[in-house]
């Protein structure tokens, strides 16, 4: 993941309401201690990568819980595990991030190099469409495309959530029990964000019509969260700081996107704790595959 497009939008609630502050790059030198040293604050970090496999794909390799993948990582026990395979041939249980580029490339090449009966089994269950809300996301091992997001997982999973969750008090959500029971002082939980999902639940945003790559669009959108802040209820404080940004559409660079969405991100996660939208998952969700495959927060249910 280039290390440019890594943005983090902090709030802090000491008791009188959230105060929001404006996005910053993310600096593993500052923002790791605030994860791996949370004193006695209760920390929740929601990352913009899959925090979860697809069951089809653990079973096979012989995985019962996300952790276990972090474990191996740590250990290096499967040198090739996060080195995309570059031709078909190359993809196995064992290295099942494909392709290193494009070109030729095709899903049904993951398909049978990981032995699954079909492209459905290349999601999670939280990766799957919601009618009227969110389309299908994509596959954490597939590489190319607008939608791609393995190569921010290869990334998070190795230098963020494998350390970390080798800490006690690092816990893993829904992986490691409910929000509530995870929330406690000196602990820091991580847990998978989707932007996307919070532009049209909570934040209304229309759903066609606008792109986050435009600034005038993120302008207008940022209208469009301060609306919806304003009527939610929630005591939440814009800094100065991010004001300017929201006036300001995130400002003229590429990376006002991913401002911007780490923005949207930090929205939801606040709504979630303040109970204006449930965590998930759906109770229906069986332990094994919430273990396997985590849930997106505040991703509506269907």
């Amino acid at each position: 993941m280039r290390p440019g497009a890594r943005w983090v939008a902090r709030a802090d609630n000491r008791g009188d309401g959230w105060t929001l502050a404006a996005p910053e790059q993310w600096d593993a030198g500052r923002h790791l201690p605030l994860i791996l040293e949370p004193a006695d604050a209760e920390v929740l970090v929601g990352l913009d990568v899959p925090v979860g496999l697809p069951l089809a794909w653990a079973e096979r390799a012989g995985i019962t819980a996300f952790r276990d993948l972090l474990g191996i990582i740590a250990s290096g026990a499967w040198p090739t595990l996060l080195e995309p395979a570059t031709s078909p041939d190359e993809i196995s249980a064992r290295r099942p991030f494909y392709p290193r580029a494009p070109g030729g490339a095709r899903r049904d090449h993951l398909v049978r190099g990981l032995d699954l009966a079909s492209p459905d089994d290349l999601l999670r269950r939280c990766d799957r469409a919601v009618p009227g809300v969110m389309g299908p996301a994509a596959s954490v091992f597939w590489l190319v495309g607008p939608q791609q997001v393995g190569k921010a997982a290869i990334s998070a999973w190795r230098e963020v959530i494998a350390p970390c969750a080798a800490h006690p008090h690092v816990r893993l959500w829904p992986a490691d029990g409910d929000l509530a029971d995870l929330m406690n002082p000196g602990s820091a939980v991580i847990c998978e964000s989707y932007p996307r999902a919070a532009y049209e639940w909570p934040l209304g945003f229309p759903r066609a019509g606008w792109s986050k790559r435009r600034q005038a669009d993120r302008r207008a959108r940022a209208r469009d969260a301060r609306a919806w802040l304003a009527g939610s209820g929630m005591r939440v404080d814009v800094a100065p700081a991010m004001s300017a940004a929201f006036a300001d559409g995130f400002g003229p660079a590429a990376s006002g996107e991913d401002a911007f969405d780490a923005t949207m991100g930090a929205l939801q996660l606040i709504a979630v704790l303040e109970g204006w939208m449930p965590a998930g998952p759906p109770a229906d969700l069986p332990d094994a595959r919430r273990a396997v495959e985590g849930w997106i927060i505040g991703r509506p249910v269907g």
